[in-house]
């Protein structure tokens, strides 16, 4: 009997035994359909202007709350990080996907192994629009992270032909 599962972007892929892991992994590969397909909206723009920011620019207001938050913060940055680290294509999905309350959770451990560990990152492979890498060269510069190694790692990943 198969019992392997096929997302929306045609990954097929054994599920795990956890289903809340299967959810996160379909609706990573559903995003990443949509964003070949339609590239990146005025929605996915919003959520990005949050999301970048708290990924690559300085932490500088995490000191000001307290220490709840910023282990919360701390945690959900290093799970983008090793997102990071394994694939930036993916990455950009997941920061699209997935909240960082969701990534600062205990529970997010098994969904965050499964995504570092996966054989085939080619189904999150991106292709994206000129005016996608302009949206993200003016939202570096407004935001301060234009100089930040991980945006920098990103761009040449996600637009190896322009820089």
């Amino acid at each position: 009997m198969d019992h392997s599962i096929t997302s929306e972007a045609g990954r097929v892929t054994t599920p795990s035994s956890n289903p809340l892991v299967d959810e996160f992994l379909t609706k990573i590969g559903e995003k990443a359909k949509e964003l070949n397909t339609n590239g990146i909206t005025r929605n996915d723009q919003e959520i990005l202007n949050h999301r970048l920011s708290f990924n690559w620019a300085n932490e500088k207001t995490d000191g000001k709350r307290g220490s709840a938050t910023l282990w919360r913060n701390t945690r959900a940055r290093r799970a983008y990080a090793e997102i990071q680290d394994a694939n930036e294509h993916l990455f950009l999905v997941v920061v699209l996907v997935i909240p960082p309350t969701e990534c600062a959770k205990t529970s997010f451990d098994n969904i965050l192994n499964r995504l570092i560990s996966l054989e085939n990152y080619e189904p999150y492979f991106l292709s994206l629009s000129s005016a996608s890498k302009r949206y993200f060269e003016s939202t570096a510069a407004e935001q301060g992270f234009a100089g930040s190694r991980r945006y920098l790692s990103f761009m040449q990943a996600l637009f190896p032909q322009s820089l």
